[in-house]
């Protein structure tokens, strides 16, 4: 009873994946895309901010004070010639006062931004950021997808090397038992069953190695999707040739590739982005009108008894006009920077269109190479397989010798290696193309 709960609680910890599902738990837990993810969510609040520029602000603003001596205000009766000393008039004010030695301050005041070229544009800007993050974040979900589709067929092909090395083991194997038996017959000489012996213990240490290439696969496949590096996998899908790509033309696939590519959607938004950086860098040389009204109360006492103190107040209500002169040639600066900026980006823009083309080509060109290699292998490893068959049961009559086993048997073993091989091979390359035609990024994310 302890070991079957034992066992059923090993088989829980089980994960079993299909490529389908592993593509969905790399969207819902990798962590590039978690951090893509944040980055456009903090666009958002950009734009937001962008916006903030355009609503009016309200601040309140306190000053307490403290003088350590009185200030005298002169207060001069009207036709006064003058302060004293300075010839003519009264040589001295009719009343001095002294001013208190705590003042108290506090201001209400509302600004409203009638005109600012810059507040526009950097709302157009951002905007332009917000979608530059999305299109930023398709790029990182189709590489990561593209990412997990290939460490996914990592570990396939590293399940089925280890597999087809079993399946060599095992018919070594059975030419040992042949070997040996005809040995007994005196149908073969002692150098045969030890040919035979060799022959499998020489693979043992190549099937080591490939269980231990599955299992490091396996981890570089749970860090592409986000999963624990302790958790078990299991995968449910094969490594199986499927024509998942119809008929397509180069015309068609670069049209679509620069319809769909994010990369491409990035650069033209950079472009845009920069355009209204230039605006907003021009509108440094234009002048900016604010409105504003104030509300204020203020006091000034001689004492620290508040509540006697006696309180003015003020509302005032204006426009602020402010004019740019010079600068000191910063504004013409930033403005050239910003020309060149957007220049550079026109000709990265040119360039990736240009990369694009190549690996299109590359791609397609990839796919069908491996699609003739598996249509040349799926025949070889048929002849191979009846090659050895005929070889082997010559072998079990005692017509022909161990050599001719071992090599019949190395022949179909490359068979299947390069059959499996060109499978991969068209998988990984359909996986690219499909990065390449801005697909991988448009699969739909689970819910």
């Amino acid at each position: 009873m302890m070991l079957c709960l034992l066992f059923s609680t090993a088989e829980a910890q089980v994960r079993r994946l299909s490529l389908s599902d592993a593509l969905s738990v790399a969207l819902e837990y990798n962590r590039e895309l978690k951090v893509a993810k944040l980055e456009q969510e903090k666009s958002g609040q950009s734009v937001r901010e962008a916006w903030g520029n355009v609503y009016p602000s309200l601040t309140l603003t306190g000053q307490f004070a403290h003088s350590f001596r009185n200030t005298n205000f002169f207060i001069f009766p009207a036709g006064f010639g003058g302060p004293p000393g300075a010839g003519g008039g009264t040589t001295a004010p009719t009343q001095i006062i002294a001013t208190g030695i705590n003042s108290i301050n506090a201001t209400l005041q509302f600004t409203q931004s009638l005109y600012r070229g810059a507040v526009w544009a950097g709302i157009r800007a951002s905007s332009v950021v917000n979608e530059l993050s999305q299109a930023s974040y398709l790029s990182t979900k189709a590489t990561t997808v593209t990412e997990v589709k290939k460490a996914y067929y990592d570990v396939l092909i590293s399940q089925e090397s280890a597999r087809l090395i079993e399946q060599s083991i095992a018919r070594n194997e059975l030419a040992l038992q042949d070997a040996r038996q005809l040995y007994r017959q005196g149908l073969a000489a002692d150098i045969d069953t030890l040919r035979a012996f060799i022959a499998v213990e020489n693979l043992k240490p190549q099937l080591i190695k490939a269980l231990n290439g599955v299992e490091t696969a396996k981890i570089a496949l749970k860090v592409k999707i986000g999963l624990p590096a302790d958790e078990e996998l299991e995968l449910t899908d094969s490594l199986k040739f499927e024509d998942k790509m119809g008929d397509i033309t180069f015309a068609q696939a670069y049209q679509e590739a620069l319809a769909m590519r994010p990369e491409i959607k990035q650069l033209e938004l950079q472009v845009r982005a920069n355009e209204e950086q230039i605006a907003a860098e021009f509108s440094n040389f234009l002048p900016t009108l604010d409105a504003f009204v104030q509300a204020q109360v203020l006091t000034l006492q001689t004492n620290f008894n508040i509540s006697s103190y006696q309180w003015g107040t003020n509302l005032a209500a204006g426009l602020q006009l402010s004019v740019p002169i010079f600068s000191g040639f910063r504004n013409e600066a930033r403005l050239v920077r910003a020309e060149m900026e957007k220049q550079q980006n026109q000709t990265r823009l040119e360039n990736l269109r240009e990369v694009i083309r190549s690996e299109i080509s590359i791609s397609l060109s990839n796919v069908m190479e491996a699609k003739k290699r598996i249509a040349v292998q799926a025949t070889t490893v048929q002849s191979a397989e009846r090659s050895y068959a005929l070889t082997r049961s010559r072998r079990k009559q005692g017509i022909g010798s161990q050599l001719e086993l071992t090599d019949a048997e190395l022949a179909l073993n490359q068979a299947k290696v390069n059959y499996l091989q060109a499978v991969y091979d068209y998988l990984v390359a359909i996986a690219n193309l499909e990065k390449a035609l801005g697909r991988a990024g448009r699969m739909p994310e689970a819910r």
